[in-house]
């Protein structure tokens, strides 16, 4: 850049001084800049009419049980266990016609740490032949153990450990609901073990010597662990004992293993959830990995297919209409209210302040300004009577019943077109021609690197 062009291009005083008194001329602005001064631009922006044509909480299209109790993550990142155990209670509570009921996230929570420390130290040896400095490398130690997670990941852990009920393995109010104390310690020592094992290996060490230094090194995270969580009192092929109430408080009890509680009482089939997301800087009908994305070494990469949101839409209402709730992935908190539970783009006038993102989708996401963040459950949608077609949905969210209304969301199909990015159906749900993207495997995959955006919710 031309000197010329760095002074044209500068900030000058005088500019300053000419567009504030021209702003002080605009009654629009200073009513603006009167309120917000005075008041929170949530609170003062908010459109209470777009609200009052969302209250309505009628869906004509919904999963016949109200799943209770409300779940709360609390400060924890674990939206994508929640989620997922959530989905699958619904089989459960059906199964056993049980009125309130939740699977242990605490369970798959610290196996998920422990794989994840473990997966990062496997990454570490991976990828010795990289700088230290290069951008794969400070990506993996930016954050090794961090309590975020897919679909792909939460499939990886069950298909290992299996399911537990709360019961047998609760939350713990300054590890698993709290757990940021935790993830600093944990990231610190990974840290470390990174710098001994590509010490190590510049030295020639054999593989023999790094197996005893990662086992050393895995006893050394699991006496972490353990100040934190307790082992789960069950092994995954080990018997458990369970006693529970049905609706008519009748008492039964249950003797399984963890890994056959998933399969026959939560129903899971691992074999069939597939991921599918509309990620509009590629081509749809392409399958999308993301490289090194992972928690259980030798467990599913994370894997999608891209489609377009009206295909996402109709599968969605054909998963509902079947009795079956949905996993989404979302850029929340982006156009959401707590206090009403509403999930809207229109649901805050920010035109009345001369205020407005021109971005599309594909190039909010290019330019980071959108990603994926969390995950939730939709368990409902109001169909147009005459188009069949989705106008709004009800979203189980895991942030506790003072959350939304009574932790229940309504989210419009816009706001879903915009601002959301996953959902997870059975492959047997799929039409042929799409189902045999992730059957045939002839077509190499989109691999998009471990910092993308649709990678952003395992973060």
């Amino acid at each position: 850049m031309s000197s010329l062009s760095r002074t044209m291009s500068s900030i000058r005083i005088q500019s300053l001084t000419k567009w504030d008194k021209e702003l002080k001329q605009d009654r629009t602005h200073q009513l603006a800049a009167t309120v917000l001064k005075n008041y929170s631009a949530d609170d003062a922006l908010l459109n209470r009419t777009r609200l009052q044509t969302l209250e309505s909480r009628i869906f004509n299209t919904q999963v016949s049980v109200d799943q209770l109790p409300v779940t709360n993550q609390r400060s924890s990142g674990r939206c994508w266990l929640f989620a997922a155990t959530n989905q699958l209670r619904l089989n459960t509570m059906q199964q056993l016609n049980i009125k309130e009921f939740e699977l242990s996230q605490a369970y798959l929570f610290f196996y998920d740490k422990l794989e994840k420390a473990n997966y990062f130290l496997e990454q570490i040896v991976e990828t010795n032949e990289e700088p230290v400095e290069s951008r794969i490398v400070q990506h993996l130690l930016k954050s090794p153990t961090e309590d975020g997670g897919q679909y792909s990941l939460f499939l990886n852990l069950v298909r290992k450990y299996g399911l537990v009920p709360k019961d047998l393995y609760g939350d713990l109010p300054y590890s698993t609901t709290a757990s940021r104390k935790w993830n600093t310690l944990l990231t610190s020592k990974l840290r470390e073990f990174a710098q001994d094992l590509r010490d190590a290996m510049a030295k020639g060490a054999s593989e023999e010597d790094l197996a005893a230094m990662r086992t050393s090194m895995q006893r050394q995270l699991f006496e972490i662990f353990t100040l934190f969580m307790d082992l789960p009192p069950v092994q995954p092929d080990e018997e458990f004992t369970w006693t529970y109430a049905d609706k008519d408080k009748k008492l039964h009890t249950i003797k399984a293993t963890p890994l056959q509680f998933a399969r026959q009482y939560a129903q899971l089939d691992d074999t069939k959830p597939v991921s599918l997301i509309n990620d509009p800087r590629h081509e749809y009908g392409r399958i999308i990995e993301i490289d090194r994305l992972g928690n259980v070494i030798g467990g599913d990469k994370v894997t999608y297919l891209n489609l377009d949101n009206e295909t996402l839409s109709s599968l969605i209402v054909q998963r509902l209409k079947s009795n079956r709730a949905v996993f989404f992935g979302s850029h929340t908190p982006r156009y959401m209210d707590r206090k009403f539970g509403v999930m809207d783009t229109q649901l805050w006038n920010y035109e009345a302040i001369g205020y407005e993102l021109k971005q599309s989708k594909e190039s909010r996401i290019r330019y980071g300004e959108s990603l994926m963040t969390h995950a939730m459950l939709i368990t409902g949608a109001h169909l147009d009577e005459s188009t069949g077609a989705p106008l709004r949905y009800r979203v189980e969210n895991s942030w506790g019943k003072d959350s939304g209304k009574e932790g229940s969301y309504v989210m419009t199909q816009e706001y879903f077109e915009e601002h959301c990015f996953q959902i997870v159906v059975d492959i047997d749900e799929l039409p042929a021609e799409l189902a045999s993207k992730f059957t045939d495997k002839k077509e190499k995959p989109i691999v998009l690197p471990l910092w993308d955006p649709m990678g952003a919710l395992a973060q």
